[in-house]
Protein backbone atom coordinates (compact mmCIF):
# COMPACT_ATOMS: atom_id res chain seq x y z
CA UNK A 1 0.00 0.00 0.00
CA UNK A 2 1.92 3.39 -0.83
CA UNK A 3 2.39 5.62 2.16
CA UNK A 4 -0.77 8.36 3.02
CA UNK A 5 0.78 11.84 2.01
CA UNK A 6 -0.53 14.65 4.05
CA UNK A 7 -1.89 18.18 2.21
CA UNK A 8 0.90 19.88 4.33
CA UNK A 9 3.31 17.91 2.68
CA UNK A 10 2.26 18.28 -1.06
CA UNK A 11 1.72 21.85 -0.28
CA UNK A 12 5.23 21.74 0.83
CA UNK A 13 6.72 20.45 -1.60
CA UNK A 14 4.66 22.58 -4.57
CA UNK A 15 5.87 25.80 -2.70
CA UNK A 16 10.11 23.94 -2.92
CA UNK A 17 9.30 23.62 -6.36
CA UNK A 18 8.34 27.26 -6.93
CA UNK A 19 10.78 28.58 -4.91
CA UNK A 20 13.08 26.98 -7.29
CA UNK A 21 11.84 27.78 -10.24
CA UNK A 22 12.13 31.22 -9.53
CA UNK A 23 15.58 31.13 -9.12
CA UNK A 24 16.14 29.09 -12.15
CA UNK A 25 13.77 31.57 -14.63
CA UNK A 26 15.59 34.89 -12.69
CA UNK A 27 18.80 33.25 -13.81
CA UNK A 28 18.70 31.86 -16.95
CA UNK A 29 15.08 33.70 -18.38
CA UNK A 30 11.88 31.61 -18.45
CA UNK A 31 12.30 30.26 -22.33
CA UNK A 32 16.00 29.13 -21.85
CA UNK A 33 15.04 27.40 -18.37
CA UNK A 34 14.26 23.77 -18.39
CA UNK A 35 12.30 21.46 -16.27
CA UNK A 36 15.70 19.77 -16.21
CA UNK A 37 17.26 23.02 -14.47
CA UNK A 38 14.38 23.38 -11.61
CA UNK A 39 15.27 19.60 -10.84
CA UNK A 40 18.68 20.17 -10.23
CA UNK A 41 18.07 22.92 -8.18
CA UNK A 42 15.24 21.72 -5.97
CA UNK A 43 17.04 17.74 -5.61
CA UNK A 44 13.39 16.53 -6.95
CA UNK A 45 12.65 13.95 -9.62
CA UNK A 46 11.20 14.99 -13.02
CA UNK A 47 8.78 12.62 -12.08
CA UNK A 48 8.10 13.99 -8.77
CA UNK A 49 7.73 18.08 -10.07
CA UNK A 50 5.03 16.39 -12.80
CA UNK A 51 2.85 15.04 -10.03
CA UNK A 52 2.26 18.27 -8.86
CA UNK A 53 2.68 20.66 -12.34
CA UNK A 54 2.07 19.27 -16.03
CA UNK A 55 4.33 22.12 -17.85
CA UNK A 56 7.14 24.87 -17.21
CA UNK A 57 3.89 27.38 -18.65
CA UNK A 58 2.29 25.53 -15.48
CA UNK A 59 4.28 26.36 -12.79
CA UNK A 60 5.36 30.10 -14.16
CA UNK A 61 1.62 30.55 -14.20
CA UNK A 62 1.62 28.90 -10.55
CA UNK A 63 4.13 31.42 -9.18
CA UNK A 64 2.28 34.28 -10.74
CA UNK A 65 -1.06 33.53 -9.07
CA UNK A 66 1.48 33.27 -5.37
CA UNK A 67 2.77 36.68 -6.41
CA UNK A 68 -0.69 38.38 -7.45
CA UNK A 69 -2.39 37.20 -4.14
CA UNK A 70 0.49 38.17 -1.79
CA UNK A 71 0.60 41.86 -3.81
CA UNK A 72 -3.43 41.88 -3.35
CA UNK A 73 -2.89 41.25 0.31
CA UNK A 74 -0.75 43.60 0.92
CA UNK A 75 -2.43 46.66 -1.39
CA UNK A 76 -5.74 45.83 -0.30
CA UNK A 77 -4.59 45.80 3.86
CA UNK A 78 -2.17 48.90 2.39
CA UNK A 79 -5.32 50.62 0.81
CA UNK A 80 -8.00 50.24 3.42
CA UNK A 81 -5.87 51.97 6.08
CA UNK A 82 -5.91 54.91 3.91
CA UNK A 83 -9.01 57.89 3.74
CA UNK A 84 -9.02 59.60 0.09
CA UNK A 85 -8.85 58.30 -2.95
CA UNK A 86 -5.82 60.12 -3.67
CA UNK A 87 -3.58 58.75 -0.41
CA UNK A 88 -4.44 55.09 -1.86
CA UNK A 89 -3.07 55.96 -5.22
CA UNK A 90 -0.05 57.75 -4.00
CA UNK A 91 0.36 54.65 -1.66
CA UNK A 92 0.49 52.69 -5.25
CA UNK A 93 2.81 54.95 -6.84
CA UNK A 94 4.93 54.96 -3.88
CA UNK A 95 5.32 50.73 -4.68
CA UNK A 96 6.49 51.05 -7.81
CA UNK A 97 8.99 53.65 -7.02
CA UNK A 98 10.50 51.34 -4.12
CA UNK A 99 10.74 48.48 -6.78
CA UNK A 100 13.27 49.76 -9.09
CA UNK A 101 13.95 47.54 -11.51
CA UNK A 102 17.38 48.78 -12.12
CA UNK A 103 18.49 47.48 -8.60
CA UNK A 104 19.74 43.93 -9.45
CA UNK A 105 17.01 41.86 -6.77
CA UNK A 106 14.60 43.48 -9.39
CA UNK A 107 16.03 43.49 -12.90
CA UNK A 108 16.23 39.23 -13.49
CA UNK A 109 12.61 39.38 -12.23
CA UNK A 110 11.25 42.11 -14.04
CA UNK A 111 12.95 40.65 -17.30
CA UNK A 112 11.37 37.45 -16.83
CA UNK A 113 7.87 38.96 -15.92
CA UNK A 114 7.84 40.45 -19.66
CA UNK A 115 9.58 37.65 -21.01
CA UNK A 116 6.73 35.45 -20.23
CA UNK A 117 4.37 38.16 -21.40
CA UNK A 118 5.57 37.82 -25.03
CA UNK A 119 5.93 34.22 -24.72
CA UNK A 120 1.83 34.25 -23.88
CA UNK A 121 1.17 36.32 -27.03
CA UNK A 122 1.69 33.04 -28.95
CA UNK A 123 -0.49 31.06 -26.75
CA UNK A 124 -4.14 31.61 -27.00
CA UNK A 125 -4.17 29.66 -23.55
CA UNK A 126 -1.71 32.08 -21.78
CA UNK A 127 -2.88 34.56 -23.19
CA UNK A 128 -6.13 34.31 -21.54
CA UNK A 129 -5.26 33.48 -18.20
CA UNK A 130 -3.21 36.68 -18.44
CA UNK A 131 -5.82 38.94 -19.75
CA UNK A 132 -8.13 37.17 -16.96
CA UNK A 133 -5.44 38.40 -13.87
CA UNK A 134 -5.02 41.59 -15.58
CA UNK A 135 -8.62 42.30 -15.54
CA UNK A 136 -9.84 40.52 -12.28
CA UNK A 137 -6.71 42.25 -9.86
CA UNK A 138 -5.15 45.37 -11.59
CA UNK A 139 -7.29 47.08 -13.81
CA UNK A 140 -10.44 46.27 -11.16
CA UNK A 141 -8.09 47.44 -8.13
CA UNK A 142 -7.26 51.10 -10.26
CA UNK A 143 -10.86 51.72 -10.98
CA UNK A 144 -12.45 50.75 -7.50
CA UNK A 145 -10.06 53.78 -6.38
CA UNK A 146 -10.83 56.13 -8.91
CA UNK A 147 -14.40 55.66 -8.66
CA UNK A 148 -14.50 56.07 -4.85
CA UNK A 149 -12.69 59.33 -5.91
CA UNK A 150 -15.00 60.33 -7.67
CA UNK A 151 -18.20 59.80 -5.30
CA UNK A 152 -15.62 61.52 -2.71
CA UNK A 153 -15.32 64.42 -5.36
CA UNK A 154 -11.65 64.06 -5.85
CA UNK A 155 -11.62 63.41 -9.15
CA UNK A 156 -13.83 64.59 -12.72
CA UNK A 157 -16.61 62.24 -13.07
CA UNK A 158 -16.98 62.33 -16.66
CA UNK A 159 -13.46 60.54 -16.89
CA UNK A 160 -14.02 56.38 -17.14
CA UNK A 161 -12.75 54.45 -14.44
CA UNK A 162 -11.59 51.37 -16.51
CA UNK A 163 -9.50 53.53 -19.52
CA UNK A 164 -7.86 55.46 -16.70
CA UNK A 165 -6.92 52.06 -15.13
CA UNK A 166 -5.21 50.82 -18.56
CA UNK A 167 -3.34 54.45 -18.29
CA UNK A 168 -2.33 53.63 -14.74
CA UNK A 169 -0.79 50.47 -15.56
CA UNK A 170 0.58 51.42 -19.14
CA UNK A 171 2.25 53.88 -17.10
CA UNK A 172 4.26 51.44 -14.94
CA UNK A 173 4.47 48.50 -16.84
CA UNK A 174 5.93 50.79 -19.76
CA UNK A 175 8.60 52.60 -17.50
CA UNK A 176 9.42 49.27 -15.45
CA UNK A 177 10.38 47.65 -19.00
CA UNK A 178 12.05 50.61 -20.48
CA UNK A 179 14.26 50.71 -17.50
CA UNK A 180 14.73 46.85 -17.97
CA UNK A 181 16.23 47.53 -21.20
CA UNK A 182 17.82 51.15 -21.16
CA UNK A 183 20.92 51.68 -19.28
CA UNK A 184 20.94 54.26 -16.37
CA UNK A 185 17.35 54.91 -17.29
CA UNK A 186 16.31 57.41 -14.80
CA UNK A 187 12.99 55.04 -13.94
CA UNK A 188 11.90 57.00 -10.46
CA UNK A 189 12.50 60.63 -11.89
CA UNK A 190 9.83 59.78 -15.17
CA UNK A 191 7.77 57.27 -12.79
CA UNK A 192 6.75 60.84 -10.44
CA UNK A 193 7.06 62.87 -13.33
CA UNK A 194 4.24 60.65 -15.24
CA UNK A 195 2.29 60.36 -11.17
CA UNK A 196 2.20 64.23 -11.40
CA UNK A 197 0.66 63.83 -14.95
CA UNK A 198 -2.07 61.16 -14.45
CA UNK A 199 -3.10 62.78 -10.89
CA UNK A 200 -3.82 66.32 -12.58
CA UNK A 201 -5.81 64.64 -14.74
CA UNK A 202 -7.58 63.05 -12.61
CA UNK A 203 -8.43 65.72 -10.32
CA UNK A 204 -11.49 67.91 -9.98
Amino acid sequence: MAPIVSEEYKEKKRQEILQSAHACFAKKGFEASTVDDIVAHSGLSKGAIYNYFKSKDEIYLALMERQTKESGTKFTEAISERQTALDKLDYLINAYLDNDPNDEENKDLALVHFEFRLYSTRNPELKSTLTKRYKDFFVKLLAGIIKEGQEAGEFKNQLDPGTYADIFWAMVNGVTLQATIIEKYQYKAILKEMQTMFVEKLKA
